[in-house]
């Protein structure tokens, strides 16, 4: 989980991964692939480009390469997620070269039961056999059922330029006591400006967004290591642990003792 441009894969034209997660929440990032989620079970609120929609169990959202794109769950959730490669079903989107979608955010009314069901196809598909012919065709057939739900628009250079190189910097120094006015200094550009586009294309301020990050980084590190939740703070960018505490509550609701416990009995009931 990378909240920022993400170069993991990157340059894999067959890069494609299918995941189910619970109560999943993903400060805004964006990448060079595909992402579509579709909700299983109870609600979350996605935001793609600076617009929040809250969705509910049979919505669908589907982002373009290079949109900014995050989810937040609301009490409960399931979802299935999707992201690969364009260049798996290239023929479909060659043909959408420098576009993104007016409308990204499809309801359950427009998602029959032939479109869900081929969702769970393609996720056993990937799971069990990973054909990548089985799985290519797939695709073809789901984004084919939904281009009749989508308005195409021109995408802003902005999302692959500057939007790019402000999360990519971030990512690399927020361990470090970086703000808006240090990272605009670095960058070259104008804080108003950066202020900007936090507000208008991320959806979020420079430091709530960073917190965010931080916050993300920590619950990998709380899920999957036994380091200490001192350690984690320092090792997360956080000054302090209170501080590292308290933002940790505001943004998840548990305290990181909390969300370790929670982590570690949700991973012995699935074994």
């Amino acid at each position: 989980m990378y909240p920022f441009f993400e170069e993991k894969n990157s340059g894999n034209q067959s890069f494609f991964s299918s995941s189910v997660f619970e109560n999943f929440s993903f400060p805004p990032h964006l990448h060079p692939y595909v992402e579509i989620v579709y909700v299983v079970e109870g609600t979350m609120e996605v935001t793609v480009n600076g617009h929040a929609v809250i969705h509910n169990a049979g919505d669908v959202c589907v982002c373009f390469p290079n949109d900014i794109h995050g989810y937040t769950n609301k009490d409960y959730s399931k979802i299935q997620l999707l992201i690969f490669s364009p260049e798996i079903i290239s023929s479909y989107f060659s043909k959408r070269m420098n576009t993104t979608l007016e409308n990204p955010f499809l309801p359950s009314t427009l998602i029959n039961g032939e479109i869900s069901s081929l969702f769970f196809n393609l996720h056993d598909e990937f799971n069990k056999n990973n054909n990548e012919y089985v799985i290519k065709g797939f695709l073809y057939t789901i984004l084919g059922k939904l281009d009749a739900f989508f308005t195409l628009k021109k995408s802003s250079l902005s999302y692959s330029n500057t939007t790019q190189t402000l999360l990519k910097y971030i990512e690399g120094h927020y361990l470090e006591n970086i703000t808006l006015e240090s990272t605009a200094k670095h960058l070259g550009f104008s804080k108003y400006y950066l202020s900007r586009i936090f507000s208008n294309k991320i959806g979020y301020q420079f430091k709530d967004y960073l917190n965010r990050l931080r916050i993300s980084k920590a619950q990998q590190l709380l899920s999957g290591t036994d380091m200490t939740v001192t350690n984690i703070a320092l090792e997360c960018g956080f000054e302090s642990q209170r501080n590292f505490n308290r933002t940790f509550k505001e943004l998840t609701s548990f305290t990181p003792t909390e969300f370790r416990d929670k982590e570690s009995r949700e991973k012995d009931c699935a074994e």
